[in-house]
């Protein structure tokens, strides 16, 4: 009976293990910001992943995340920091202009009067990329990366999912501000 309790015991501890193992985040933050200040949200369309379910997924497991630290999603351009998410399940070259200025708002858009941000990112297969901006000055505040999360098996994605946008957020907000 001993045996039977000790094999079961290590075969969940290895189930469990396995939906994860393989998983590393990375997260970077404007260690200026005063995250304090931040309680509201909203998600704009980050690239896409080639599959609508996997990106809705990954979008849903960061309100999630949001939301259990206590930010609360507010209608589009109405909360303190925009959010984009980003996955990636095939290697792809991403260039994101951020355009601000005449016209106003948050725009991907072609021409126009104002100042441009691009942000260059190469996702590898199975990435997940959050940013978070401040959306008053459009300064980004915070970054975090999953990769390894994302197979083209859909059975695992779900869980893997879960489990890369919990670690990613694990010690989300930063501390306060240095003095």
């Amino acid at each position: 009976m001993h045996l039977k309790s000790i094999t079961t015991a290590a075969i969940a501890t290895l189930v469990t293990a396995g939906c994860g193992y393989g998983i590393k985040t990375a997260t970077d933050y404007d260690r200026t910001v005063n995250f304090s200040h931040y309680n509201t949200f909203f998600m704009m369309k980050g690239n896409s992943s080639g599959n609508p379910l996997l990106d809705q997924r990954v979008i849903d497991d960061v309100k999630a995340a949001l939301t259990s630290k206590g930010w609360v999603e507010a209608p589009e351009g109405e909360g303190r920091a925009a959010v984009i998410a980003h996955a990636a399940t095939k290697t792809k070259h991403s260039y994101e202009t951020f355009y601000d200025g005449w016209g106003g708002g948050w725009r991907w858009r072609m021409g126009g009067i104002g100042s441009s941000t691009t942000y260059v990112q190469d996702y590898k297969v199975g990435t997940v990329v959050v940013d978070i901006f401040d959306a008053d000055s459009k300064q980004a505040i915070w970054r975090g990366s999953a990769t390894d999360a994302l197979s083209d098996n859909q059975k695992d994605n779900a869980r893997a999912t879960e489990a890369a946008i919990t670690r990613m957020f694990g010690n989300f907000p930063p501390g306060q501000r240095a003095l």
